[in-house]
């Protein structure tokens, strides 16, 4: 019974193995691409950063494009009462619309809870981005 049991189990192991040692390019990319942080206080997680530069994923941008990813503690949206985004000193009022080819589902760092946003800029990186609580602190990526 323990051979058989050892047989089946190797069977149904051996097709998934296959599939972790897959590659996916998508997911590769977006990682090496992929910045996060968070603002903590008391040991809880206030919000929640994660900003996927997407020049280098998608190469027919025309303009300097990011895919943010926010969770907070005020309804998810990335400007509120409480927190604030700055890149390079500047508010920023990013766009709710993501282009249907962005697959950011399939992005690392995905949630279903998180608020996802898309910035695009004129300038080149690199970027200093700023996510401001009011009460909590902040919390600083870099993105070139």
């Amino acid at each position: 019974m323990k051979k058989i049991i050892l047989i089946l189990f190797l069977i149904f192991s051996g097709c998934s193995v296959k599939k972790i040692l897959s590659k996916d390019l998508l997911y590769e990319k977006s990682l090496k691409h992929t910045k996060r942080c968070q603002i903590i206080s008391s040991l809880e997680t206030k919000a929640i950063l994660d900003v996927v530069y997407l020049n280098p994923i998608y190469k027919d941008l025309k303009k300097n494009t990011l895919l943010i990813g926010v969770y907070n503690d005020f309804n998810n949206t990335i400007n509120n009462v409480e927190f604030n985004l700055k890149i390079n000193n500047q508010n920023i009022s990013p766009s709710k619309k993501i282009p249907p080819f962005v697959e950011y589902k399939h992005f690392p760092f995905y949630n279903n809870w998180m608020e996802y946003y898309i910035v695009t800029l004129d300038q080149k990186p690199p970027y200093k981005i700023e996510y401001i609580s009011k009460h909590w602190g902040e919390c600083n990526l870099s993105v070139k």
